[in-house]
């Protein structure tokens, strides 16, 4: 069995919940999803040997082929970095052969380790959520079990089932591939080809070539769209065929689960929390740990928190709860329920602390929350003069009920802006976390994936219970959070300063800020343009056409013998080097050099601010970007979805979208910054 380590703990990541944590801080939701799918394919699957690969940080040589490969992706996030080191741990204590390569993906490892399996005559599973594994089915010896969904949604594929998938076979897969492209990957294929198109094609003139032999047969529009994208389409075949014959030397023999400690696993699995998770490893490798009873239970003496929630299915009734809310005394405690991503999609509903003392919960689904009679009264009731409110993260709450017309100014208590001044230097504030800290509680912990089974990825508990702990784990933390701040003198700064702010702020993500669209569409138009005829400059000192996005062939055009045979700078371990410093040094020796530095500069900022900006652009012509108050620990705010506090203002270009940012009638807009001083 061969594993994408890197591909299945980025599903478990974000198939789970990133409040599953340890007592002390730690995020475990992707090592604990990958735990567990682990242990379900050695129970399912009963491998005879097993090997995990990995991806490496640095550049591979598709980078080196198109710079731009994968250059859309989001850095992953520092909460799923921290855990890679943890998975790794987890194959450790289980003597699990990992591989890596330096230059290479952990995809071109398993096409390797396949090829060498197969040629062994192994029968080889590859277990990954890449696509790119198709390529490599084979009968009888490959198939691929492909996470579809997830991490509970998989699919066994052989060659038929990869035909009856895409329309072609395995070893048609990286041509089909090539013109449909991958997003994901950052790989253009052709406009107006899909899966079924690619397929049509590859299968009518049976690959690349005859289907760019034969435009004329196309309709306009294809032939159009394929001529314009046959260099493209053949650069993402290039790149997209795994590598078969890497120098790597796994002896399939040892690689398997043998000796051992179950003491050093049990310590592991102590320290990461994981309820039950020995035994159920222990009874998939058929009682080879020893089995035992282990710690394996919840935190010494917490209680384990639970909320009795009952919905409230009419607007009539929502009037009538929110009403005797009202007239209760003390902080009146909300959790919202999220659609989608939290703060930016509708509410699925909101739940309310009925009771802290008997745990009675009130829960309002999206559906009564939309009735006006129910917002007026919810209006009313957060409102000026209404009862207190507290919250975890109360910002997205009410920014999103400020956006359907309720105007929640009763902020009293947030659990999270008040866990972040106790300690700024957090890198995240978890309830559950925060509950067992400061109250010696625990959240529930009834998903699936606490239970040993694969199911994972949604569904285990409704929304309302999910909400309706949650509030109450916020009305239990409110008191215990409130004395902290008194003991460490900081109450005057969370109730004068940071609790007013947090309305502020929600105001300023509901607005929204303005800017003129038709300029930024002028902006990138024109950076579109430059960068065109820069293009078609480079291409024109160069002698020769060639891909300017190429690292590679830009080593080749400036420093070959047979081509502009400039002096190199600055040798890598990939050849010479074309960074920005070291062409620097080349300006004067030959006028493509000003303008591949020209062109570099242009688009990056056409990428980054023309099209990142119009992209953050609503249907209302503004952009409501999210601004953090928790995140800093200097305490500073900071700003994401976009970044505006990163827009240039020193080179013209950057200047010139800073002036896209306009006020309204009537108003001016100030632009400030400070120096922190503190950090000098």
């Amino acid at each position: 069995m061969l594993i994408d380590g890197n591909s299945l703990t980025y599903r478990a990541f974000f198939a789970l919940p990133t409040d599953l944590a340890t007592a002390a801080g730690q995020v475990t939701n992707a090592v604990l999803g990958f735990t567990t799918m682990l242990t379900y394919l050695l129970r399912e699957q009963k491998p005879d040997s097993i090997v995990v690969a990995f991806d490496r940080p640095e550049p591979t040589f598709r980078h080196e082929r198109v710079p731009t490969y994968k250059g859309n992706r989001d850095a992953a996030p520092d909460i799923l970095r921290q855990q890679m080191g943890l998975v790794r741990q987890v194959l450790d204590v289980l003597h699990i052969t990992t591989v890596e390569a330096p230059g290479f993906e952990a995809d071109d490892i398993i096409a390797t380790l396949a090829e060498k399996a197969k040629g062994a005559g192994h029968e080889v599973m590859i277990v990954t959520g890449d696509r790119d594994a198709y390529q490599l089915v084979e009968d009888p010896r490959v198939r691929v079990l492909y996470n579809k969904r997830g991490v509970s949604d998989y699919a066994l594929y052989d060659e038929a089932g990869i035909e009856e998938r895409t329309g072609v076979t395995p070893a048609e897969y990286v041509q089909y591939a090539a013109m449909r492209g991958d997003n994901s990957d950052n790989l253009p294929g052709v406009p107006g080809v899909g899966e079924k198109t690619a397929a049509k094609l590859i299968k009518k003139y049976g690959g690349l070539d005859g289907i760019f032999a034969h435009l004329d047969e196309q309709t306009p529009k294809l032939r159009e769209n394929l001529a314009a994208h046959e260099e493209q389409v053949r650069v993402n075949a290039e790149v997209m065929v795994l590598l078969r014959d890497l120098d790597i030397d796994v002896d399939f023999s040892t690689a398997v689960i043998d000796d051992v400690d179950p003491d050093e696993v049990r310590q592991l699995f102590d320290f990461l929390e994981f309820r039950g998770k020995f035994e159920l490893l222990d009874e998939a490798l058929g009682g080879r740990l020893g089995g035992g009873s282990g710690s394996g239970g919840r935190s010494a003496g917490a209680e384990v928190l639970e909320a009795e929630v009952t919905e409230v299915p009419s607007s009539a009734e929502a009037v009538a709860l929110l009403g005797r809310l009202a007239e209760g005394t003390g902080p009146l405690v909300v959790a919202p329920a999220w659609s989608g991503e939290e703060g930016r999609s509708p509410l699925a509903g909101l739940a309310f602390v009925v009771d802290s003392a008997t745990a009675e919960v009130g829960w309002l689904p999206d559906r009564v929350l939309a009735a006006v009679e129910v917002r007026d009264a919810l209006a009313a009731l957060l409102g000026p003069g209404g009862r207190p409110l507290a919250a975890h993260g109360a910002k997205a709450t009410m920014r999103r009920l400020g956006e359907d017309g309720v105007d929640a100014r009763s902020l009293a208590v947030d659990t999270m802006l008040a866990a972040y001044l106790l300690d700024p230097a957090e890198a995240r504030y978890l309830l559950g976390d925060l509950l067992l800290r400061y109250a010696n509680l625990e959240l529930p912990d009834d998903s699936p994936a606490a239970e040993g089974q694969l199911d994972l990825d949604g569904g285990a508990v409704p929304p309302s219970l999910e909400a309706g702990r949650r509030a109450l784990a916020v009305a239990r933390l409110v008191n215990p959070l409130l004395e902290a701040l008194d003991v460490q003198g900081l109450r005057h700064l969370y109730d004068d300063i940071e609790v007013p702010l947090v309305r502020v702020l929600a105001k300023m993500e509901e607005v929204g800020i303005a800017v003129d669209r038709t300029e930024l569409e002028s902006l990138n138009a024109a950076l579109v343009t430059e960068c065109a005829t820069l293009t078609d400059q480079i291409k024109e000192d160069a002698g020769e056409d060639f891909n300017v996005n190429s690292t590679l062939q830009h080593r080749e055009i400036l420093f070959g013998e047979d081509k502009l045979a400039l002096t190199p700078q600055k040798r890598t371990k990939t050849g010479y080097s074309t960074d920005a410093a070291s062409l620097e040094k080349l300006l004067g020796q030959h006028p493509i050099i000003e303008h591949l530095l020209r062109y570099r500069e242009v688009e990056k900022l056409r990428s980054t601010y023309g099209e990142g900006l119009l992209a953050e652009v609503a249907a209302d012509g503004r952009i409501h970007a999210t601004f953090n108050q928790t995140v800093a620990r200097t305490g500073r705010l900071s700003s994401d979805a976009p970044n505006l506090h990163n827009i240039p203002v020193r080179t013209e270009g950057g200047r010139a979208f800073r002036r896209a940012f306009v006020p309204g009638p009537g108003y001016e807009l100030l632009v400030a910054d400070y120096n922190q001083i503190e950090l000098r």
